[in-house]
Formats: C-alpha cells, structure tokens, sequence
C-alpha cells in the first residue's frame, strides 16, 4: 500500500484537506494524518503542539478550543484565497473513499483514545479501513485493551538506536499489529518483524528504489511525501 504523509503535502500545506483530496486524486491507498486533542475535547488533524510552524502564529493545541484554531489560517504560499483551516478528525474521516484507509498518528498521550474511539464508532468507516499508529507505547496499548477491533501499529525511528528484539518484545506486549519504521537498509529489521508475527510498515520514505526495495523485503505499506513518483516505480 502506498500511504500519502500528511497528504500532498509538497504543494499543499500539510495535514489539510487539499491536501488529502489531492492524494486521492492520486489513486493512493490510504492517507496519514498527525491528531491532537483540543481543550475542548475537539480531535484536530495537526502534526505539532502548536500552530507556529503551520499557521505563523502561536496557540498551543491543548489549551486551545476548535473554535480558537478554526479562526486560524493554514499558511499557503499558492491562492491565498482558499482560507485553508485546521481540519478535524471528523473532517478528514469524510474525505475517505470506500475502500481506502486512513492512517491516524497521535501525536498526544492516552487522552485521546476515548474520544477517538468514540468518533472513529460513529463514522461510516469499516474497522478495516483505519489504523492507528504511535511512537507512545501507551497509546498503542490503550486502543488495543479499549476496542481491539481496530489495527495498531508501534511507530519507531532508527535514531533511537535501540535492539530490534527489544522494540519487537515492546510491541508484542501491547499487542500492536506491525512495527512502522524510517529503517532503509536493514533486510534484516524487515525479518525479525515479519517472523515475529507482527506486519512491517516503512516511513517516510521518498526514495522510489529504496521503497521498491522494502517491499520486496516485505514492507506491506510506504508511507511517503512523493506517493505518485513511488507509485510510478512500483508500476514500471
């Protein structure tokens, strides 16, 4: 599977839903989005804490209402005119056609999983349709006791240098459903995972050899910023 970060997000802001309907018009099989919760209880689609990055203005997520993030603007270098606001989950969730998947990273701790849970029951998606992923071993472990029906997976960057049978140990304790991670060039990461019995998901990778490569080792999805160039090379 072929999974659009945050969208188009080369030609649109990040995490917006212009950027996510341009990733379908793509034919991707799925998107990512980042998800924080809101004072108000509100779940919006934002990778940071804050806004500064993404609207060049500051108000901090979990002090903030939706109605305080809805008066703000996502910033744009192409037609101003657009007026791109933050989305919310619910937003996002309605941009999704039958059959394709969204994946849901939080961004935040445990707080949002009821909330989420909640949603994500009244949406007209198939459970089969969503994942939720994390780097907080805590949220994972949290959907999983809460509504297992729902695909989970550990999130982990290579950066952290940790032992591969420890973060597979870590993820068969929570019961997470795949381990996704930026590792590029160890087959044998890819093995260990799949032989443990968890799925294997790669991230963010923009490299259409280096993504053709993880899939033959068995990645099941890539996850990249360039989903038609991937595309492009898986069909070649």
């Amino acid at each position: 599977m072929i999974i659009a970060h945050r969208g188009v997000s080369f030609t649109l802001p990040e995490n917006s839903l212009p950027a996510f309907e341009a990733s379908w018009e793509l034919g991707v099989d799925g998107i990512e989005g980042d998800f924080h919760l809101t004072k108000d209880g509100e779940i919006v689609c934002i990778h940071d804490e804050d806004t500064e990055r993404v609207c060049k203005t500051t108000a901090i997520i979990h002090k903030s209402t939706l109605q305080d993030l809805k008066k703000l603007e996502l910033y744009y270098e192409g037609d101003t005119s657009l007026n791109i606001k933050i989305p919310t989950l619910t937003e996002v969730i309605k941009t999704v056609p039958k059959g394709k998947k969204i994946f849901i990273e939080i961004k935040c701790g445990t707080e949002i999983v009821s909330p989420l849970l909640s949603q994500l029951s009244k949406s007209k998606m198939n459970a089969d349709q969503i994942v939720i992923i994390s780097f907080n071993s805590d949220v994972i472990k949290t959907v999983k006791n809460l509504n297992p029906v729902y695909k989970a997976f550990f999130l982990y960057s290579c950066e952290d240098a940790r032992d591969i049978d420890d973060v597979i140990k870590e993820a068969l304790k929570i019961k997470a459903n795949g381990i996704s991670t930026d590792n590029e060039s160890s087959k044998l990461f890819v093995e260990k995972v799949i032989d443990s019995g968890l799925e294997y998901h790669s991230w963010t990778i923009d490299d259409a050899d280096v993504a053709l490569q993880l899939i033959e080792w068995g990645a099941s999805s890539i996850t990249t910023n360039d989903p038609e160039s991937i595309m492009k090379k898986i069909q070649a």
